[in-house]
Formats: structure tokens, sequence, C-alpha cells
């Protein structure tokens, strides 16, 4: 397979929106990921895309670089995703790269393989999720939601929670407070502010807010993106008394109906446990999306190729321990494991 360099915006985001790509291989993701030490090459043809994120190796004494493609390659079958693998990886050797990882959105049960790739038992994007069909209008929306689900909806109303999308950059500022005050609480790792700032400035990110009609402070939110045909859950937040309230609930269904708004077919929740059971992590998490009654997607996960073998082992090892000191400074949970 011959791929092309696409160097123009309005192109490539046509190719991987005709290829049912996700927002992870968009034009936007490439360019906000560039603010963040990584380089975006962008390749394809008529059957093909895929967006590398090419990095050089955390310090380490080995010379060379990573490419990463999220959510990709994108195609039409599972066949010319494989080929699409093996082209960006002599692309990625001529970069400079010393290995290569791709995270295709090609189901767990198909049998997918591509040659001269392994799977390397852990994930960047998360491997499993929830997809929820985007109805034709609210009360259809409401009616397909399951009945506990219904009633968080109808309850949070009553109890005189509103949610809205919101532009307003205060808003922005006190949804950051409240996800800080849930990660204290539920244990995760954030970003720098400035990050969420920028996410929200160069992406197609939407801020969904909910709070006692007539009041300011905010109760729960959630940022959301859309591209082409789906959207995606990426950030969530609450307060106590906005649980206590159902406050979050009605910030789902705002997210769905500003997704329908933008001509989405597809809502991903965007991560759940693979094997979920009481004691993980995202036991709460998998427990609260799951009442959205969405249909389960199993991904392959990483595949691995190893450019450049000897250099390669050590740039692995390399980024096992970059992560782990992310980790200890609570800064980042690195790869997934499942």
């Amino acid at each position: 397979m011959v791929l092309r360099k696409i160097d123009e915006r309005e192109e490539w985001n046509a190719l991987v929106c005709r290829l049912g790509g996700s927002v992870l291989q968009s034009w936007e993701w490439g360019e906000f990921r560039g603010r963040h030490g990584w380089r975006p090459v962008r390749l394809g043809s008529e059957e093909a895309a895929v967006q590398l994120l090419v990095r050089p190796l955390p310090a380490s004494g080995v010379s060379g670089a990573l490419a990463y493609a999220p959510h990709g390659p994108v195609a039409s079958d599972a066949s010319t995703v494989a080929e699409a693998a093996a082209a960006a990886a002599e692309h990625a050797r001529g970069l400079g790269a010393v290995l290569i990882d791709v995270e295709p959105r090609q189901p767990e049960d198909s049998g997918f393989k591509a040659p001269g790739f392994s799977a390397s038992g852990t994930s960047v994007q998360p491997r499993c999720t929830l997809v929820v069909e985007v109805r034709g209008d609210a009360e259809e929306q409401l009616s397909a939601l399951p009945k506990d689900t219904r009633y968080g909806v109808r309850r949070a109303r009553r109890e005189g929670i509103v949610a809205a999308t919101s532009r307003d950059g205060g808003d922005l500022e006190a949804f950051m407070d409240l996800h800080e005050e849930t990660a204290r609480r539920q244990g995760f790792a954030l970003r720098p502010r400035e990050y969420y700032r920028q996410f929200m400035r160069d992406l197609p990110a939407r801020l969904i807010v909910a709070r006692r009609e007539g009041e300011e402070r905010l109760l729960a939110g959630a940022v959301i993106l859309t591209f082409g045909e789906e959207a995606y859950y990426l950030y969530g937040a609450s307060s106590r008394e906005g649980e206590n309230l159902y406050a979050s609930y009605l910030v789902q269904f705002e997210a769905l109906e500003e997704a329908r708004r933008a001509g989405v077919r597809r809502y991903d929740m965007w991560g759940i446990p693979c094997r979920p059971h009481e004691g993980h992590p995202m036991w709460g998490v998998y427990k609260f999306k799951k009442k959205f009654g969405g249909r389960q997607e199993r991904y392959v996960g990483t595949l691995r190729r190893e450019l450049r073998p000897l250099r390669a082992r050590a740039a692995e090892a390399a980024i096992r321990g970059y992560y782990l000191l992310q980790r200890l400074r609570g800064k980042s949970s690195g790869p997934l494991v499942d």
C-alpha cells in the first residue's frame, strides 16, 4: 500500500470521516498533541488513513523516536487496516522511530492481525467502552434509557436542576474546581489546568454544566468532543450534593441532546473496565456509565512493532520508567492494563 502525506486540514478530516475514524485521528487532535511534544504526521490513500504522533524517546540515552497511532489506522475493512499499519511502520522507520504502536478500533473477537505487530498487553486508549445510540429527538432518547436512568433525569428536574451547554470561561474554571474535588475524592490523576484550557480552545469540545436554577454554583459537569458522526465523553465531575440530586444524570442527558444537535449518531462513554468487578478502581464509573444502556465494544488494544530491535527494547524499558515516575508524581496513570 502506498500512503502519501496529507497537509490540508479539510482533505484530511474528510478522509478520516469517510472511513469512520475517530476524533483521535482528526487534524485537530494532532495539532493539540503537537502542543505537548508530539509531531503529527498524516498519511493516507483512497482506502486508508493513519495519523502518526511522533516524539523523541524519554531521556534514557537511547536515540530515536516513538511513533503512535491512537485509534488508527482507519480503513473500510480489516485487511486494509493491516496493510496500512505495515505501510505506516515503514514511514515511521524513515522518521527515526525505533518502535511503533498502533491502536486500531478493530473488535477484540475479530481475530484481527497485523503482520509484524504483536499485542503489547496494554493500551493507551480505553480498550473497552460503551456506545449509546443517539436518537432522533429528546422524547425518543429519554424513552430509550433504562427505567432507573429515566427516573434520575426526571428526579434532577424535579429538584430544580438545569443542565446546558456552556461557552462561559468562568464555567470552565468552576468545572475544573469541581474536577479537582472529584479527583481527590475518587483518586484519579489530573493534568495541569492549562492543558484543559487548551483542550477546550483547540478541539471540537463542549462543556455541559448543571446547577440549581437561579444559582451560580456548579453541581456537575462533563466535557464531550464531537467529530463526524461520533461524540465522546472525556471528562466528568460532580459534587457530593450534585450526586444526591442526580445532577450527573441530567448532564449526560444534555450531552446526548448536544450530540444530536451536532448531527452525531454514536455517543462513546469512553472507557470501562473490560472485566468489571466490585473492588475495581473504576467500578463506580462503570456502574454509572452502564445506566445509560450503551452497547459494549471491545477493541484489540495496542499492537507494537519493533523497528530497530535492540534500541526498541531499551526504549521500552525507558518508557516503563517514565510512566512509573509520572504515576509517583500523580500526573499520569500510563498505559492501561485490564
